[in-house]
C-alpha cells in the first residue's frame, strides 16, 4: 500500500539511497485475513468459502508461492512505515467502513 507520508519519488534519492530496496509495507496478510478485514469493516453478512488445497490444485497451473519481502532497509530509513495489516485498515478499511451499509439504506 505504502500510503504513508513519505515521499517515495524525491525522499530515496534527496538521502542518497542506493541498492535494493524492497517498496512494500513490512509484515504478511493472508487472504482469510483481508476477507475477515472486510467483513468487519464493510459487510457483516459476507460470507466465504475456501478451496482445499486438493481442490485448488485443479483449477492452477501451479502452485501457490507465499512470499515475505524484506523491508529491513526500508524501515530503518522511515521508521514510521506501518505494517502491511495497520496500512490496510488505515487506507483501504476504516476510510469505507459502512459504505455498503450507505449504498444499501438509500
Amino acid at each position: 500500500l505504502l500510503r504513508e507520508k513519505i515521499q517515495w519519488p524525491t525522499e530515496p534519492p534527496r538521502r542518497k539511497l542506493t541498492g535494493v530496496y524492497n517498496f512494500t509495507n513490512p509484515g504478511v496478510v493472508s487472504h482469510n485475513e483481508i476477507l475477515e478485514m472486510y467483513k468487519e469493516y464493510y459487510d457483516p453478512s459476507f460470507t466465504w468459502k475456501n478451496f482445499t488445497l486438493e481442490e485448488q490444485a485443479k483449477i492452477l497451473a501451479a502452485a501457490r508461492s507465499n512470499n515475505e519481502l524484506d523491508c529491513t532497509k526500508l524501515k530503518a530509513e522511515f521508521p514510521e512505515l506501518l505494517g502491511i495489516k495497520e496500512s490496510l485498515i488505515k487506507y483501504v478499511f476504516e476510510p469505507n467502513r459502512n459504505k455498503k451499509k450507505q449504498k444499501t439504506s438509500k
